[in-house]
């Protein structure tokens, strides 16, 4: 019997967990860093416009459809509504900006009295999203 030769039948595999742990960590970060982009209720095509300006990250978002339905962050809300959910909401946070994203064929006078609503309000802008017209063309 020989006690120096030992043999070892060692598995050759490689180790997997540090790699498996790598792996889910970059998946959390990845997942909490990440922003989605939200979908809005309604199917927007907002008119063009040859000038236009970068709107700051709004903290509300108004929705107006081509059947001049309208959204307040998502929900849907009567239009008598709109001025006592606006004056809520400002009261709550002090807003200085509402993003409105009005379809182009939705009525220019709906968006003229929530434009006048939302003064009303006491919020001092209203961003009005549109498309930018390619001027090469």
């Amino acid at each position: 019997m020989n006690i120096l030769l030992k043999h070892n039948k060692r598995s050759r595999t490689p180790n997997l967990v540090p790699l498996i742990n790598i792996v889910f960590l970059l998946l959390i970060f990845f997942m909490l860093t990440g922003t989605l982009k939200r979908s809005d209720i309604f199917d927007i095509s907002p008119p063009e416009s040859s000038t236009g300006a970068d709107a700051e990250a709004p903290e509300l978002v108004l929705l107006i459809s081509k059947s001049n339905q309208i959204a307040l962050n998502n929900k849907n809300i009567e239009f008598s509504e709109l001025q006592k959910q606006l004056l809520v909401i400002v009261e709550t946070y002090p807003l200085q900006e509402v993003l409105v994203k009005a379809d182009g064929k939705a009525y220019s006078g709906t968006l003229s009295k929530i434009i006048n609503i939302i003064r009303e309000s006491g919020i001092k802008r209203a961003a009005i999203v549109t498309k930018t017209i390619d001027a090469s063309n």
